[in-house]
């Protein structure tokens, strides 16, 4: 199921600092040939679909994500980064990463 593809993470950061989260494949699997869609948990609120993304011209990024959600891969760490520029309070949450492009659109 789709929570047993999911990995969480957890980084300090001051307001206004940038944060990077990075969701690292297992070995078997080959960064640079998956997407990866990221959604955010804020304590009492339910999980948030934030963007997808596998490669420049295959990214999707959901309507109320702001635009200082942007994600990138790391092909040496065999990982998909998740940039939070400027984080601000309303940030603060539990980050989930998932390997199924499927959801890519919820």
């Amino acid at each position: 199921g789709l929570c047993d593809a999911m990995s969480s993470m957890s980084v300090f950061v001051l307001p206004g600092q940038s944060a990077r989260l990075f969701c690292t494949l297992s070995p078997q699997y080959n960064i640079s040939q998956f997407g990866i869609s990221w959604f955010q948990q804020r304590p009492g609120h339910s999980l948030r679909y934030l963007l997808y993304y596998n490669s420049e011209r295959d990214k999707h990024k959901a309507a109320r994500t702001p635009d200082r959600f942007s994600a990138t891969k790391d092909l040496a760490s065999n990982a998909c980064i998740l940039t939070i520029a400027a984080a601000c309070q309303d940030d603060n949450g539990t980050y989930y990463c998932s390997l199924a492009p499927a959801f890519k659109w919820l």
